[in-house]
C-alpha cells in the first residue's frame, strides 16, 4: 500500500472447504418462482432497466477509500465497489461480490496480494448479526491488528461494518487510526438510514435442484455426481447471501468427502443482478432461453459461463480435472430450461 522496497505475497491458501457457508436456511424474502413463457399473443411489457440498487445510507465507497488511504496510503490497484477476490472464499468471485448492494449496503475493496483492504457496510445489522450467531458464527465487536493483518467488526444503530486490511508496512498506531476511521464511517452511515426497494427476482428462494439435479449432471458429464453440502463455517457474508438475498450456492462434485472430491460444477447467483452482469467482461455466446450469456476463464483452469435470465444473474463455473474444464454450454442450456420451463421427465 505504501511504497515498498520489495514485493510481498500473501501465503494464504484459498480452500474450497473454507467456503464460509453451510447448508442455507430459508431466505427472508418470499420465493417468487419464474413461470414458463405464455403462448398468448398479448405483448409483454418492457422489463425494467438494469439499475444498480440504491444504498440505504449516504456513505459511499469513495468515502471509504479516502478514509483508509489516509491511514495506509494508496493501494496497488484502484478501489472497486465490490468484494475483494484476493485470498477470499472460492464462491465469492462473480455474483457474490455484489451481494451487499442487493441488501441495501456497499462493498468496497482495493489492492492485490502485496497489500489490500475490503470493507462491507450493511443495514439491518441486528437481524444479520443474530442470524449469523444462530447459525454458529457470533460476531465479535471491535477488532485490531496482528502480524500486518487488521480486522474490525463495528455496529452503530442498525448498520454494521466489517473490514479487513492487510498492510505489511503497518505502523505502530495503525490499529487505532483504522478503528477511528471505521467508527466514523459506520456512524455516518447510521445517522441516516432509509428504506430501499429490492428489485424483482425470479431466483429468490430457489434451491439448487431447481437449476440442476445430480442425476441430470451425471448424464451430461458421464460420471457420478453428488451435491456437496459439507461447507465449513458461516458468517456475515453467508448470512447476507443466503438469508437476506435468498440466493443459493450449489456445488456438484464427485462422490466422497473433504479434500478427496473433484469439483465439477458450481452455481452462484445475484437476484435482480442484471445490472452487475452487464459490467462483466466475456465472450458473448447464445444459450437458448437466456436473455444474454458470456464465457470467460479464471485461475486454476476454471471456466465461467454467466447468464442473464430476466432481471437475474447466474454464474456457472466448471473446473479443470486435469484434462481441461468441461464445456459449460450444454450445462447452461439445461440450467436455463430447468429454471424457465421445468425438468424433463427421466428417460
Amino acid at each position: 500500500m505504501r511504497s515498498r522496497s520489495r514485493a510481498q505475497v500473501l501465503g494464504i491458501a484459498v480452500l474450497l472447504l473454507l467456503s464460509g457457508c453451510a447448508p442455507a436456511p430459508q431466505p427472508i424474502e418470499s420465493p417468487s418462482a419464474a413461470a414458463p413463457e405464455s403462448a398468448s399473443p398479448t405483448p409483454t411489457p418492457s422489463p425494467r432497466p438494469a439499475v444498480e440498487p440504491t444504498a440505504a445510507f449516504d456513505v459511499t465507497c469513495g468515502d471509504v477509500a479516502v478514509a483508509i488511504e489516509a491511514v495506509v496510503g494508496a493501494p496497488a490497484t484502484p478501489m472497486q465497489p465490490v468484494m475483494s477476490t484476493v485470498s477470499t472464499m472460492n464462491w465469492i468471485p462473480g455474483p457474490a461480490q455484489y451481494m451487499f448492494q442487493r441488501a441495501g449496503g456497499i462493498a468496497c475493496s482495493a489492492g492485490d496480494e502485496s497489500g489490500y483492504w475490503e470493507v462491507t457496510i450493511v443495514p439491518g445489522a441486528q437481524a444479520v448479526i443474530d442470524g449469523a450467531e444462530e447459525r454458529g458464527q457470533p460476531t465479535v465487536p471491535g477488532g485490531g491488528c496482528e502480524n500486518d493483518y487488521c480486522r474490525f467488526e463495528i455496529t452503530d444503530g442498525d448498520v454494521h461494518l466489517s473490514a479487513f486490511v492487510y498492510d505489511p508496512d503497518a505502523v505502530a498506531d495503525e490499529a487505532s487510526q483504522l478503528e477511528a476511521a471505521f467508527t466514523a464511517l459506520v456512524s455516518a452511515a447510521a445517522s441516516r438510514v432509509r428504506e430501499v426497494e429490492h428489485g424483482d427476482s425470479g431466483i429468490v428462494g430457489a434451491r439448487c435442484e431447481r437449476f440442476m439435479r445430480t442425476e441430470e449432471l451425471t448424464r451430461l458429464l458421464g460420471t457420478e455426481v453428488r451435491e456437496f453440502t459439507a461447507f465449513g463455517g458461516w458468517g456475515i457474508p453467508a448470512e447476507v447471501y443466503h438469508v437476506v438475498n435468498g440466493a443459493s450456492h450449489c456445488l456438484y462434485t464427485s462422490p466422497g468427502s473433504g479434500y478427496e472430491v473433484q469439483s465439477h460444477l458450481e452455481i452462484t447467483m445475484l437476484p435482480a443482478g442484471a445490472w452487475a452482469f452487464e459490467r462483466q467482461e466475456g465472450t458473448p455466446v447464445i444459450v437458448d432461453g437466456a436473455d444474454a450469456a458470456t464465457t470467460s476463464t479464471g485461475s486454476y483452469g476454471r471456466t465461467f459461463l454467466d447468464l442473464r435470465i430476466g432481471p437475474d444473474w447466474i454464474r456457472l463455473t466448471t473446473f479443470d480435472d486435469g484434462s481441461g474444464a468441461p464445456d459449460p454450454l450444454p450445462i447452461a442450456e439445461l440450467v436455463v430450461r430447468n429454471f424457465t420451463v421445468g425438468h424433463l421427465a427421466p428417460q
